[in-house]
């Protein structure tokens, strides 16, 4: 018979094995809970930098927003809203016939009609076709073609009404106080009346393309009170849309002319860009949290 021979192991050496095993477990575990506590961590930082920095840029637009009350069919940007929308500078209003809208923002109140196209810029509006009625105790301005219409005083309410009485014709109603109404011929006369200065003043940079001020940081009243036309309280007015002669320029211009309801869609809008940043950090966020595997991993 043979005997196999029999190797006594030590129960320390088990013991010191089965330890070294654990302890290299441990380790991992420790590594990967600390990979992912960095990813977590990286995931709340970059989720408290987009919730800092939209809203921020938004707070940085002209203006502070608008709310839109609509009645009827009403689309925004292309699309048809419901009763109420927020309207960021840049949207485009329309309403169809039969249909309406209130625009409220701090210190102003303005009310389009039927088959009206209104573009809220902030500090004023771009009135593209139809009408619009405002009033207002914070200077808001309504452009139409190549005029511009503004509250004498930017402090105190003033009623005003905007409208294309035919498609070559703009309508002013000064309703309530009176309004000043700049036009693009005068300002084009007075820039070159200014010529002899050296260099041109804040106040002239910010006015609009039809010489009018925009905003109310210079006072209560326009600085040059030389400019526009002074068209006093249930007085009205009767002016081509624009001139000729201007609307020949614009057309020379490249990309002259405002941006009219068939070619502003809702991807084109300030909402929609800051929107999109917002929605791509999130989802930057949501990937860094919940992936388990690094984007990029060590071993092929």
């Amino acid at each position: 018979m043979s005997f196999r021979e029999v190797r006594w192991i030590k129960p320390e050496s088990i013991v010191r094995h089965h330890s070294g095993k654990l302890e290299r477990i441990t380790q991992g575990a420790e590594s990967m809970s600390g990979e992912k506590k960095g990813r977590i961590g990286l995931g709340c930082l970059l989720l408290c930098v987009f919730l800092a920095v939209v809203p921020a840029l938004m707070g940085q637009a002209p203006g502070s927003g608008a709310m839109l009350a609509a009645r009827g069919n009403v689309a925004v940007n292309g699309r048809v809203v419901g009763t109420s929308q927020a309207l960021l500078p840049g949207d485009l209003t329309v309403t169809q016939k039969d249909s309406g809208g209130n625009l409220t923002q701090n210190g102003t109140n303005a009310m389009l009609g039927a088959d009206t196209a209104l573009r809220y810029e902030g500090e004023y509006a771009v009135l593209e076709r139809g009408g619009v009625s405002a009033n207002t105790q914070s200077g808001f301005a309504v452009q139409a073609g190549c005029w511009t219409v503004k509250p004498q005083m930017w402090n105190q309410w003033t009623e005003f009404a905007v409208s294309y009485a035919t498609a070559g014709e703009v309508l002013i109603q000064a309703r309530g106080s009176d309004v000043r109404v700049y036009g693009r011929t005068q300002k084009a006369r007075d820039k070159k009346s200014d010529k002899a200065a050296d260099v041109a003043s804040d106040v002239d940079r910010n006015r609009d393309v039809n010489g009018a001020p925009v905003g109310t940081a210079n006072g209560p009243q326009d600085p040059q009170p030389d400019r526009g036309e002074l068209l006093r309280a249930g007085q009205e007015m009767r002016r081509e849309a624009c001139p000729v002669a201007e609307q020949e320029r614009a057309r020379r211009r490249p990309g002259g002319g405002a941006a009219s309801a068939a070619t502003t869609g809702p991807l084109n809008s300030t909402g929609a860009l800051y929107g999109g940043a917002a929605a791509a950090g999130v989802v930057t966020v949501l990937f860094l949290v919940h992936h388990d595997e690094p984007a990029s991993p060590k071993k092929p």
